[in-house]
């Protein structure tokens, strides 16, 4: 069984307009590959959100298709509960919602509470409008149960249970993500605590990263190390470069990757490795049109160097 990882963050929205960070989605895409994996390939979703309530409340969360949204669970809210509400789910990861789309063409999930907040965690980003998808939800005559053309999440004893053609599956059952998702939960509890914000200026990074030697006749005025984790810390615009192949094939390679300013003020981040006409070919596929080597060379064939993208600073 294979598994794949992403990250998003979760805002509270008001008056339609996005604001704090309010929490984490941590989706885990496991692969059946042969073994006996009810309902195929799967979506696991953890979700952890900073909120808290006075009066017991339920929030519905929807998964989005730009201003399309479609309930998939729900949670309870007790009166004056812990700062950090944790849910586990999971839908099919070909045929999300029984609608024929897989999970990966959604772009996130809506959270909306019964006393009007409302929280929104996208991975696919795009210019939301928060009225659009509110007037959705209101078509959708207020449906709020877990219930999506034949196939119900429900709530039993206390545990997320999925129902498919007769057959169930416990959540909670050991499998090889198990013990990752609570590791991500011990993260994800220590972030909120510590009231990590969305967004980190490339400034600040560049100034407190580890430095990366000058290149040599370079564009670079400074570059620094950094991890794929680190790249929440960035502009929301650029959290989509989390999930490219070639960059975290770069990572796994050298442990590291590139983030730089260039002398016209540009911010880039960059993916060490060789220049050979496959990786050419591979870096610019995943968007990485431009190979800035080490020391300066006229053959640019077998020199180390970085593959490098712009990304948003602000």
């Amino acid at each position: 069984m294979r598994q794949r990882r992403f990250v998003s963050y979760i805002y509270r929205y008001r008056e339609n307009k996005r604001c704090e960070n309010a929490g984490f989605i941590k989706v885990w895409h496991i692969s059946n590959d042969g073994n006996n994996l009810v309902g195929g390939d799967q979506a696991r979703i953890q979700i952890g959100i900073k909120i808290r309530k006075k009066m017991a409340c339920k929030c519905n969360i929807f998964l989005l298709y730009h201003t399309r949204a479609k309930n998939v669970t729900d949670i309870y809210i007790e009166p004056e509960e812990r700062d950090i509400i944790m849910k586990k789910f999971a839908v099919s990861w070909d045929d999300a919602l029984s609608d024929g789309k897989p999970f990966n063409e959604y772009d996130g999930l809506l959270f909306l509470c019964d006393d009007g907040e409302i929280l929104i965690g996208l991975w696919n980003e795009y210019d939301i409008s928060v009225e659009d998808i509110l007037i959705d939800v209101e078509e959708a005559d207020g449906e709020t149960a877990k219930e999506t053309d034949g196939e119900t999440a429900k709530e039993t004893d206390g545990e997320t249970v999925r129902e498919t053609d007769g057959e169930a599956v416990d959540e909670k059952d050991e499998n090889a993500g198990e013990e990752m998702e609570e590791k991500v939960e011990g993260e994800i509890a220590r972030a909120l605590e510590d009231d990590i914000s969305s967004s980190c200026s490339v400034d600040k990074m560049l100034s407190t990263y580890q430095r990366l030697p000058m290149l040599i006749d370079s564009p670079f005025k400074q570059c620094v190390k950094i991890v794929p984790q680190d790249i929440g810390k960035l502009n929301i615009r650029n959290w989509k470069l989390g999930n490219n192949s070639f960059l975290t094939h770069g990572y796994y390679n050298y442990r590291y990757l590139m983030l730089g300013k260039i002398k016209d003020g540009k911010c880039v981040l960059g993916v060490p490795g060789v220049f050979t006409n496959k990786e050419k070919y591979m870096a610019n596929m995943f968007g990485f049109r431009t190979f800035v080597p080490v020391k300066k060379t006229d053959v640019l064939t077998g020199s180390f160097g970085y593959w490098v993208i712009e990304v948003f600073s602000e």
